[in-house]
C-alpha cells in the first residue's frame, strides 16, 4: 500500500463527502418540507468526512515515522475507501437530481412524491455509509491501541537492555555506578514519556468527544429550536459519574454466607402448572468442590424451594421454603409467602421512578406489598428501585419490610444486598447514597467472596501498589478473573479509571471478556456513564454487541447507556461502532423504550435519527409512547407526538389501554400534552367508549380537582372524535359518500401514499389517515 496514493484517495473521498454535505444544505434550503431525516443523513456525511481525514493523518504519520502498517490494514483501507467512493457517488447523484427537480417544480405535492421515490435508496445508502464509518473507526482504534503497545514494548526492551548492561559492567566500581545512573535516567525519561502519551491519548479522546457533543447539540437545536426542553424528567436526573480518587468506602460485613445453585422448571409449563425453583449449597455429591477458604466457609448445607403459582391463580402467590443446618445452632426452617405481579404492575413502575408516595398509597390500600415480585426477572420492588437508581426509595422499601437478600430468578443476577456492595465498589456516588447502600448490603459478604487477585485490589484501590509494576511482575495475571469472572479491566471500566484502562489494554488485556453476570468491560463502562472509557474500549476492539449463549437475553452496552447515560454522546459513540439499535433485554425493552422511561428528548431524537422503531413493544405491551405517559416523561412524549413525522411512522395510540394508563399514571402536564395533540381527534377507536376511567383516576392518591377536570376535558376531545366518526359512517350508509372508492385490498397501499402527503403537507394534523379508505390498524 503506497501511503501517498492512500492519502490522495482519502482526500478525494473526503472532498466528495464535503460536496454532498453542501448539496444537502442547498436541498433543505430549496425544499423545507422534506423530512428531518435529512438531518441524520447530513450528520452521517459530516462524521465520515472527519473520520476520513483522521485515517489520512494516521497513514501519513506512520509513513513519516517509518512505522510498519499491519497487513490487515494494508488490504482493508483501500477496499473500504473504494466502497466509500462508490456509495458517496451514488448518494451525490440522487441528491443532485432531487435538487434539480425541486428547483424546477416548487409544488409541495411534487416534492413529496419525489422524496417518496428516492427515500428507500437514500436509507440504504445511509446504512452503508454508517457501516463504512464504523469500519474506519475500528481501524483507527486498533491503530491507537497498537501505538500504546509499541511504547510499552520499547519500555520493556529498554529495561532489559539496562539490566544486561549493568550486569556486564565489571571494569570498575565508578564506571558501574555511572552506567547504572545513566540507564536509570533513561528509564525514568521513557516512563515520563509513556505517562505523557497516556495523558495525551486521554486528552485527544476527550477533545474529540467534546467536539462531537457540541455537534449533536447544534444539530438538534436547528431541528427543534429553543422552545423544547431537551433534558430528562426531574425524578430521573443523574450526575455524571467520575472515578473515585480515594480508597473505596467501608463495606458492610456479614457473619455468614450461602452460595446457592438454582434450577427451575421449563418456562412453557408456567401458565399451566406454575414454576418451581430449587436452590442448594453445601450438599454432598451435588455442590461443586471449593478451592478457596471463603468458598468452604459459605458451603454450609442449605436448600430452598420456591413455587410460583400461575399468574392470576391462587392470588398469584409465591411459597418459599428454606431448610438449612448450622453446626452451632442446628437445623433451621423458614416458610414465607410473596406475591407475583406482572411486569406492568403499578408498584413496579412506582419503584422504578422513585414514587414513594404512590407506593405508600398502594401498600395502605392493600393493592401492593413490599414483598411483591415481578414475573419476567423475578425482581422484588427493592431490586427494581436499585435497578432504577432510586436510592431514597430503596431506603423506604427496606424500612417497610422488603427482603434485601431475595435472589432474582436468573443465575446471572444479584440480590439487592450483593448488588449494593457491587455499586459501592464501582465508585462515583455520593456519601448519602453510600450510607443507603451500606444499609442494603449489611447482610452481604460480597467482597469477601470475590477472591480478588492483587491486580483487582490495585484497580479497586484496596491496595496502593503500582498497577504497571504488578503487570510486569505477573504478566500472566492480567486477565485473571475474580469469583464473578470479572477481570481488572472490567473493574477499571466500571470505575471510569481511564489511565488504568489504557494501561491494561496496552499490555494486552482482553476487552471482550464476559463475566459470570454476562457483563463485558464495555457493558460496565456504558452502564456507569463513562464515555471516554467506552471510546477507548471500542477502539481496542470491544464488541458493541457481545455474543451471548443461545436463548439468553441481556442488556447490551447501548441498552445500558440508554438507561443511564447523561450525555447522548455515549449513545452516539456506540452507534458509530455499529451497535444494534434494537437490542433488547430480557423484558423486551429496547434503547428507545429505556429513554422513554426516564431520559432526555435529546437521547430520543438521536435514536430516532439512527432509525429506532417508534412502535417497538416490550413483553409487557409497552410502546415508547405509553412508556413516556406512564413515567410522565413530558419532553420525550412531546417529541414523539409532535415530531414523529421527521423520523418514522406514526406512534400508535390504543383505546382503553391508553386511557387506562393515563388514568393510572398521567400528571397534569402529560394530560395537557395529550389533549393538545390532534392524534386523538382524528384517529377514533370505538373501544375508547368503554371503561370507567374516571373511577380509576379517583383511586389514585391525592387526586386534585385540576387533574380530574383535565382528564374530563381529554375524554370530551375523544368523544368529539367519536361523534365525527359516526357522522361519517351515517353519511356512507345514506349513500351520500361512496364506500367503494378505495378497495379493501389496496387500502393499505393507498394509506401509505396518503401518509407521506398529508404528513408533510400539514404535520399539525397529527397521525394522517383517510377517513373513508383506511380501516382501523392503530
Amino acid at each position: 500500500m503506497d501511503p501517498l496514493s492512500v492519502t490522495a484517495s482519502v482526500i478525494a473521498v473526503a472532498t466528495l463527502a464535503g460536496q454532498i454535505g453542501t448539496a444537502l444544505s442547498e436541498l433543505r434550503a430549496f425544499c423545507k418540507q422534506l423530512p428531518g431525516r435529512l438531518h441524520a443523513l447530513s450528520n452521517e456525511i459530516s462524521d465520515i468526512e472527519v473520520v476520513l481525514y483522521q485515517v489520512g493523518r494516521v497513514v501519513e504519520e506512520r509513513s513519516r515515522l517509518s512505522v510498519q502498517i499491519p497487513q490487515t490494514d494494508i488490504v482493508s483501507i483501500p477496499n473500504i475507501l473504494q466502497r466509500a467512493d462508490v456509495k458517496l457517488k451514488e448518494l451525490k447523484t440522487i441528491i443532485d437530481r432531487l435538487t434539480a427537480l425541486t428547483t424546477k417544480n416548487g409544488a409541495i405535492i411534487f416534492q413529496i412524491r419525489l422524496w417518496q421515490k428516492e427515500q428507500p435508496k437514500i436509507q440504504n445508502l445511509q446504512e452503508d455509509i454508517r457501516e463504512i464509518k464504523s469500519s474506519f473507526n475500528v481501524i483507527l482504534g486498533a491503530t491507537n491501541s497498537r501505538e500504546m503497545m509499541r511504547v510499552r514494548l520499547d519500555l520493556e526492551t529498554l529495561s532489559t537492555v539496562t539490566k544486561q548492561t549493568a550486569h556486564e559492567q565489571s571494569t570498575s566500581w565508578e564506571e558501574f555506578l555511572r552506567d547504572i545512573t545513566y540507564h536509570h535516567e533513561n528509564v525514568e525519561e521513557t516512563l515520563n514519556h509513556t505517562y505523557q502519551q497516556v495523558d495525551e491519548r486521554i486528552s485527544r479522546v476527550e477533545e474529540m468527544l467534546k467536539t462531537q457533543s457540541a455537534q449533536i447539540q447544534n444539530s438538534q437545536f436547528l431541528q427543534v429550536g429553543p422552545s423544547y426542553n431537551m433534558g430528562p424528567p426531574a425524578s430521573r436526573r443523574r450526575l455524571s459519574r467520575s472515578v473515585s480518587k480515594e480508597g473505596p468506602p467501608k463495606m458492610p460485613s456479614r457473619p455468614e454466607a450461602v452460595g446457592v445453585r438454582l434450577t427451575r422448571t421449563p418456562g412453557f409449563m408456567d401458565r399451566v402448572l406454575g414454576q418451581l425453583f430449587v436452590g442448594y449449597a453445601g450438599m454432598p455429591l451435588l455442590s461443586q468442590k471449593c478451592d478457596t477458604a471463603t468458598c468452604e466457609k459459605s458451603q454450609s448445607p442449605h436448600m430452598s424451594f420456591e413455587y410460583w403459582f400461575p399468574l392470576g391463580f391462587c392470588w398469584s402467590q409465591i411459597i418459599r421454603l428454606q431448610l438449612g443446618y448450622q453446626p452451632n445452632v442446628g437445623p433451621q426452617m423458614s416458610l414465607t409467602t410473596l406475591r407475583r405481579v406482572p411486569d406492568s404492575a403499578q408498584c413496579v413502575n412506582f419503584a422504578l421512578e422513585g414514587n414513594i408516595e404512590g407506593l405508600k398509597n398502594l401498600f395502605m390500600s392493600g393493592m401492593a406489598s413490599p414483598r411483591d415480585v415481578s414475573t419476567t426477572r423475578g425482581y422484588s420492588l427493592l431490586r427494581w428501585a436499585l435497578y432504577g437508581q432510586q436510592y431514597g426509595t430503596c431506603r423506604f422499601l427496606l424500612s417497610a419490610g422488603a427482603d434485601a437478600d431475595y435472589k432474582p430468578m436468573s443465575l446471572n443476577d444479584d440480590c439487592p444486598s450483593d448488588k449494593a456492595c457491587d455499586v459501592i465498589l464501582r465508585g462515583g456516588i455520593s456519601e448519602r447514597v453510600i450510607e443507603i447502600l451500606r444499609l442494603l448490603g449489611a447482610s452481604s459478604d460480597f467482597v469477601e467472596n470475590q477472591n480478588f487477585a492483587a491486580i483487582h485490589k490495585i484497580v479497586l484501590m484496596l491496595s496502593m501498589k503500582d498497577l504497571e509494576e504488578e503487570i510486569l511482575r505477573n504478566p500472566g495475571q492480567i486477565d485473571v478473573p475474580d469469583a464473578n469472572g470479572r477481570t481488572a479491566l472490567e473493574w477499571a471500566a466500571a470505575r471510569g479509571d481511564e489511565r488504568s484502562v489504557i494501561t491494561l489494554l496496552s499490555y494486552g488485556a482482553d476487552p471482550n471478556n464476559i463475566d459470570h453476570k454476562l457483563n463485558t468491560p464495555l457493558t460496565l463502562a456504558s452502564n456507569q456513564n463513562h464515555t471516554v472509557c467506552v471510546r477507548l474500549l471500542l477502539e481496542a476492539g470491544a464488541h458493541p454487541d457481545p455474543g451471548l449463549p443461545n436463548g439468553i437475553k441481556f442488556g447490551s452496552p447501548l441498552n445500558c447507556a440508554a438507561r443511564n447515560a447523561s450525555d447522548p454522546l455515549l449513545l452516539k459513540t456506540l452507534l458509530d461502532f455499529n451497535a444494534d439499535i434494537e437490542a433488547s433485554n430480557v423484558d423486551g425493552v429496547t434503547p428507545l423504550l429505556q429513554v422513554a422511561r426516564g431520559n432526555s428528548a435529546s437521547h430520543a431524537m438521536l435514536l430516532l435519527e439512527y432509525g429506532a422503531d417508534i412502535n417497538v413493544t416490550s413483553k409487557a405491551g409497552r410502546t415508547p409512547l405509553t412508556t413516556a405517559i406512564i413515567h410522565n416523561n413530558h419532553n420525550v412524549l412531546q417529541l414523539l407526538l409532535d415530531r414523529w413525522y421527521e423520523y418514522s411512522e406514526c406512534p400508535r395510540l390504543k383505546g382503553p389501554h391508553l386511557l387506562g394508563l393515563v388514568a393510572q399514571y398521567a400528571d397534569l402536564d402529560t394530560i395537557s400534552i395529550l389533549a393538545s395533540t390532534n392524534h386523538l381527534r382524528i384517529k377514533f377507536d370505538k373501544n375508547y367508549e368503554f371503561g370507567d376511567f374516571i373511577a380509576i383516576l379517583r383511586e389514585r392518591s391525592k387526586v386534585t380537582d385540576k387533574l380530574l377536570s383535565a382528564f374530563e376535558d381529554l375524554l370530551n376531545i375523544i368523544n368529539q372524535g367519536a361523534t365525527e366518526h359516526r357522522s361519517v359512517e351515517s353519511a356512507m350508509e345514506s349513500g351520500l359518500l361512496v364506500h367503494g372508492e378505495f378497495d379493501e385490498g389496496d387500502s393499505d397501499e393507498c394509506y401509505e401514499d396518503a401518509q407521506e402527503v398529508l404528513t408533510t403537507f400539514s404535520p399539525d394534523l397529527g397521525c394522517p389517515f383517510i377517513k373513508l379508505a383506511k380501516r382501523a390498524t392503530i
